[in-house]
């Protein structure tokens, strides 16, 4: 599954093939964030895209990133939690 996020924030999720399953070079293209940024403000104990930004020492500046970081912080928490299981 990916998000998508239309141009008024409002995001849905739909399959995502097995050919784009990639991570993307940057999440956020305005502070240089990038995915491993992200996945060290998570382990870092962030839990909102404002706390991955605060860890990065940063602010959100147009925000299209933040639908995208909050699919990685619910994503990260399934799968700690399917590893504690």
């Amino acid at each position: 599954m990916r998000t998508i996020c239309t141009r008024l924030y409002r995001c849905y999720s739909e399959a995502l093939s097995t050919s784009l399953a990639c991570l993307p070079v940057y999440v956020c293209n305005c502070n240089g964030l990038k995915p491993r940024d992200v996945a060290r403000a998570i382990d870092a104990g962030a839990t909102r895209p404002r706390e991955v930004f605060a860890h990065n020492q940063c602010t959100a500046q147009c925000a299209k990133c933040v639908c995208e970081m909050r699919q990685i912080i619910q994503d990260t928490r399934e799968s700690w939690a399917m590893a504690a299981e």
